[in-house]
């Protein structure tokens, strides 16, 4: 549910969700590439 959601957002100012796996307990989400690195990156330099 939730992430069919986010994979219809469309926003200059959020990553696209390309796709997402479930097996079992894992959970995958393949998001687009951030040329200028991750927001982690860039909230705790």
């Amino acid at each position: 549910a939730e992430v069919n959601y986010l994979g219809k957002l469309h926003h200059p100012n959020l990553v696209k969700l390309i796709g997402y796996c479930f097996e079992d307990d894992q959970y995958l989400l393949v998001y687009e590439y951030m040329s200028k690195g991750s927001l982690e990156n860039h909230l705790f330099r």
